[in-house]
């Protein structure tokens, strides 16, 4: 299904991080939210004691460390989520790129974990400037994976496909 499909490019996977960025400023509100709840719960449940902190904010502030490991787990799973059930973020999906393999199989979760990690936050994909011709970003390289253009045919067989699932 993928052999003539051509590999995404550095603008196009520019596109999607800044698409994705906003997806995962919404989830970590989102994220953000619950960890209030859970506070303001905790302490009306009398198994957490605010006396001390001006707020369920504060507190969540001054634990600042096991926060920020929350919100990562926030963003891993966004990213190892999608890309092991689907092939696509959300974003990718918007500009109908498609992660696989280098042999067109979905991606395992082991490819995803290095893809996420040697990604570099999005800066892997400047070694397209490098290997241009390839097409294939730092991430793709030493993960095994390529990230496909779908034409609008592709992108509807697929999305089909999942609704059939």
């Amino acid at each position: 299904m993928f052999a003539e499909t051509p590999r995404a490019g550095l603008v196009r996977r520019l596109g999607v991080l800044l698409y994705d960025f906003m997806t995962l400023i919404a989830l970590l509100m989102l994220a953000m939210l619950l960890a209030l709840a859970l506070v303001a719960g905790l302490e009306k449940a009398g198994l957490l004691s605010l006396v001390g902190y001006q707020d369920a904010a504060e507190y969540i502030q001054r634990h600042a460390l096991w926060f920020q490991l929350y919100l990562l787990v926030w963003v891993l799973w966004f990213y190892l989520y999608f890309w092991c059930k689907a092939g696509q973020t959300l974003g990718m999906r918007a500009w109908r790129l498609l992660l696989v393999q280098q042999n067109g199989a979905p991606v395992t979760l082991k490819q995803a974990l290095i893809r996420l990690f040697t990604s570099l936050g999005g800066l892997g994909n400047l070694w397209l400037l490098v290997r241009w011709k390839q097409k294939l970003a730092l991430q793709d390289q030493l993960s095994g994976t390529m990230v496909l253009v779908l034409s609008k045919e592709q992108s509807q067989q697929l999305n089909l496909h999942r609704q059939a699932r």
